[in-house]
C-alpha cells in the first residue's frame, strides 16, 4: 500500500512550494474559490462552482471537505484512489481535512509546516492576496498553531531557508516510505 503524506499549515507557510519540490504526485482538491494569479486549473486546484461542490457532496463522493475563508474545499474519492494507485502521494489540507483523511486512510503520515506570523503575513501579501483576505486568513493563525500537536511531524519553514526546509521534508518522506518496505 502506498504512503500518503498529509501536509497542513497556516496560510502563507509555504506548503505548496515546499511539497512540490519534494514530491510530484499530488492529490488535487476541488475548491469554489477563484484562482490566484498563476494558478492552473487541475494542477493547483480543480476550480468548480458552489453548485457542483454541493452535487459532489450530496452524491457522497467527497472523502474530505471544509469551508475556509468563505470558500469550500474538498477531495473526491476517485482522485484520491487514482493518485495512490500510481505511487506515494501527498495532499495539502487544513487540520479538519487532516482528521477526515486520517479516518478514511489511517496509513497516512501527517506533517504540519509553519512560519512565524509576520513571515506568513508577508508571504500572503507577496503572492497577491488582498489585505482583506490576508487579515481574514491571519486570524486563524493562533488556532492552527495550537493544532500542530496533533501531527506526526512539525517543521518550521524559516525565511530564506527554503532549501533546508525542503531537505527536512524530503528526509521525513524518505524515512516514512522506507518504513513501508521494512514492515
Amino acid at each position: 500500500m502506498n504512503k500518503l503524506i498529509v501536509l497542513s499549515g497556516h496560510s502563507g507557510s509555504g506548503k505548496t512550494s515546499v511539497m512540490r519540490q519534494v514530491m510530484s504526485n499530488e492529490v488535487v482538491s476541488f475548491t469554489t474559490r477563484k484562482p490566484r494569479q498563476g494558478e492552473i486549473d487541475g494542477v493547483d486546484y480543480k476550480y468548480i462552482s458552489l453548485e457542483k461542490f454541493e452535487e459532489l457532496k450530496e452524491q457522497g463522493k467527497l472523502i474530505e471537505q471544509v469551508e475556509y475563508s468563505g470558500n469550500y474545499y474538498g477531495i473526491d474519492q476517485e482522485e484520491f484512489e487514482n493518485k495512490l494507485s500510481i505511487g506515494n502521494a501527498f495532499v495539502i489540507v487544513d487540520y479538519h481535512g487532516m482528521q477526515q483523511i486520517k479516518k478514511f486512510y489511517p496509513n497516512c503520515v501527517t506533517v504540519f509546516l509553519y512560519t512565524p506570523y509576520d513571515q506568513a503575513y508577508k508571504q500572503m501579501i507577496n503572492r497577491g492576496d488582498t489585505l482583506d483576505k490576508v487579515e481574514q486568513r491571519s486570524s486563524t493563525y493562533p488556532q492552527e498553531m495550537k493544532n500542530k500537536e496533533h501531527y506526526d511531524y512539525v517543521v518550521r519553514n524559516n525565511s530564506g531557508k527554503f532549501n533546508e526546509t525542503t531537505k527536512v521534508l524530503s528526509s521525513i518522506v524518505k524515512a516514512e516510505v522506507s518504513c513501508l518496505y521494512n514492515e
